[in-house]
């Protein structure tokens, strides 16, 4: 509740200060379906709720302001039905944008809270290059900016990029504190690097992170340094949307480095992404294999573990009438709780148990927005007790406001 009393007195001081501010949004939410896998009960349904709200201010044509927002519920369909339901709320971005021109280039000065221009959404390329997506299908997440990061520049702070005129690449800097650490506030520092061409996409970002501490040995001190963080986070494609392409993601998220023992790397902070792009006439398949942290998995639609391949085939040019369909089905191989490492033990590996899930899809536009539906079907739910659990649907609109 304090979020959002400070979100909307920000939001209506900012406003006020300027006349007449347009506004662009976009919006969607997603209901899903699935049986309680933590119930002791014989069937326990379970219906949630996730949604994200996002929208640019423009105050002047060199100033605009942006805000983004994500929910995420507990069971609607709980014994307390018609009482309070537990929700989580995040505010994914809130950011005042400052534009100026050059003969050379775009100069963008941004100051931020929440995820800005995080490694691993293609945002920022859409935002500077204004490009189409580029981004795994199979890393779609209905939560926003909360959805497929390679790490995040997450945080107070500011930020600073030069989208050059002379050619389809920027420079970017930024600089912001937060509390990755579990003890200290951390400042961090982050460069990027991005380019465009006809056949190839770059986006990289890298910095350090040091822990703000202030005593040493017991000793108060103004600062002391015990450890650093460092992080990276790089996106590849080669070729583009209507050719056959490769596409990479790879990243490692706030690895600590102190004097004693060098860099300590965690599998588990590693993210992996490597999909081969075909287009055969109209249908497109993609083959992904990925590596992903816990915590990025968990967010995302179509990826149930952290390690494992995944086949996408669909087709976007079916139409009836006014409508426009894309159908496709992804079908995934994965372990749970496992990673790239784990791969040089194949026998053990399979010997750990696996997943095989089918998820069928379909999108297509409705009213002013598009609708989306899914059902998932996890095939080694049938060989339990629990073979309820086998199935999960999801169905959601989104629309631009």
């Amino acid at each position: 509740m304090k979020k959002i009393v400070l979100l909307t007195a920000v939001l209506t001081f900012t406003a006020a200060l300027f006349a007449e501010p347009a506004f662009s949004g976009y919006s969607g939410g997603k209901v899903n379906y699935a049986a309680n896998e933590k119930s002791t009960e014989k069937y326990d349904p379970d219906l949630t709720l996730q949604a994200f709200f996002q929208g640019q201010f423009n105050f002047s044509q060199n100033m605009f302001g942006r805000l983004e927002f994500s929910i995420d519920t507990g069971d609607f369909l709980s014994k307390e039905l018609f009482h309070k339901t537990p929700a989580s709320f995040e505010i994914d971005e809130l950011s005042l944008i400052i534009k100026s021109n050059s003969d050379t280039d775009a100069n963008y000065f941004s100051i931020f809270m929440g995820t800005y221009d995080p490694i691993g959404s293609d945002i920022f390329l859409q935002r500077y290059f204004g490009i189409q997506p580029i981004a795994s299908k199979i890393t779609e997440s209905w939560l926003g900016l909360a959805g497929s990061i390679l790490y995040p520049h997450f945080g107070i702070g500011i930020a600073d990029v030069k989208r050059l005129l002379n050619a389809p690449i920027t420079l970017g800097g930024y600089a912001y504190i937060n509390h990755e650490d579990k003890l200290y506030y951390v400042f961090n520092t982050d460069f990027r690097f991005a380019c465009v061409y006809r056949y190839f996409t770059f986006d990289f970002a890298g910095g350090i992170g040091i822990p703000l501490s202030n005593n040493n040995q017991g000793q108060e001190v103004i600062a002391a340094i015990e450890k650093v963080y460092w992080h990276a986070g790089t996106t590849m494609l080669v070729g583009n949307n209507y050719t056959q392409s490769l596409f990479i993601q790879a990243g490692l998220f706030n690895a600590p480095f102190t004097k004693r023992n060098g860099t300590e790397i965690s599998p588990d902070d590693i993210y992996l992404l490597f999909e081969p792009r075909f287009l055969l006439e109209n249908a497109h398949v993609n083959l992904t294999a990925y590596s992903l942290p816990k915590d990025t998995a968990d967010q995302l639609m179509f990826v149930q573990d952290t390690l494992g391949a995944n086949l996408n085939i669909y087709g976007d040019t079916f139409s009836l009438g006014a409508n426009r369909f894309t159908i496709g089905a992804n079908f995934a191989f994965s372990f749970a709780d496992k990673n790239f490492l784990d791969l040089k033990k194949p026998v053990e590996l399979i010997k750990s148990g696996f997943n095989i899930t089918m998820t069928p899809y379909l999108s297509t536009n409705f009213l002013s927005g598009e609708l989306h539906t899914q059902v998932s079907v996890k095939f080694m739910k049938f060989a339990t007790k629990r073979w309820y659990e086998a199935f999960t649907a999801d169905i959601g609109f989104t629309a631009k406001l």
